[in-house]
């Protein structure tokens, strides 16, 4: 299928599914990763929702500080982990376009690190899913289409989490959080963290995907579920990582706490 035909199709499907964004969840932030550099500073992955807030006169904000305390309070909640005094946020949002109701959200973004440099920078990344379903393509092709999707799969998934595990490997003057959501911080947001804990954490994708499935309270998108389940198997045929690539079943209904990672 040609693929402008295919990201057509993805778009519809994300307008069909779209989530409006409510305001910043505490329950979305949650800590991924941390790595520790040789200039003495902690670089920190965060995973969560769009950073708004609606004031009582209708108008929305980017809420630096309440941000910064939910990334606060949820790192040492689960993890005992003390955020350092101050740190530089790089606020990358997952849009798909992007989509005319998420510019808002996108340019209230933009502005504020726009007018406060020092806090950090915001910048996106383009995350559509796969239309592909893994689970229908006959065994002897599972392969080859997992070994070349860096060559057809929009999202480009062996890169990106090369990209991201690389930013936190920077050192900075300042400590790094990297900040990575969509707007409900459910679908785009899920693939794109089942990717990076099975790459970087050791997990499988049926752990990967019922974390996703706790924090949204739901599956997520099968678009979204597809890609995660493609980068699985590029894990397994490309890297050589020994890993269960199977959908957990029956994925709505597979929802845990996360209290269990």
């Amino acid at each position: 299928m040609n693929n402008k035909i295919l990201i057509l199709i993805i778009v519809f499907i994300n307008l069909l599914n779209f989530v409006k964004s409510s305001d910043l969840s505490y329950k979305k932030v949650h800590l991924v990763d941390s790595i520790e550099l040789a200039n003495g500073n902690t670089n920190y992955f965060f995973r969560g929702n769009q950073p708004t807030q609606t004031l009582s006169n209708g108008t929305k904000i980017f809420p630096y500080d309440e941000l910064v305390e939910f990334l606060r309070n949820s790192s040492l909640s689960e993890f005992g982990v003390k955020l350092p005094e101050q740190f530089y946020i790089i606020d990358i949002k997952l849009i798909t376009g992007p989509l005319p109701s998420e510019l808002p959200d996108l340019e209230l973004e933009q502005n504020f690190f726009a007018a406060n440099p020092t806090l950090g920078e915001s910048c996106t990344n383009q995350t559509w899913g796969d239309l592909i379903d893994p689970q229908l393509v006959p065994q002897d092709k599972l392969e080859e289409y997992a070994s070349t999707i860096s060559s057809w799969s929009a999202d480009k998934l062996p890169q990106r989490m090369r990209d991201y595990h690389n930013i936190l490997l920077t050192e900075r003057e300042l400590p790094t959080v990297l900040y990575v959501h969509c707007e409900c911080g459910c679908d785009r947001t899920g693939e794109v963290m089942a990717s990076y804990v099975m790459k970087f954490k050791g997990w499988d994708l049926p752990k990967a995907l019922e974390w996703d499935f706790a924090i949204a309270g739901r599956d997520i998108n099968f678009s979204n579920r597809w890609s995660a389940q493609w980068y699985c198997l590029y894990l397994n045929y490309v890297e050589n990582y020994k890993i269960d690539c199977n959908q957990p079943t029956p994925p709505p209904k597979s929802l845990i706490s996360i209290n269990n990672f």
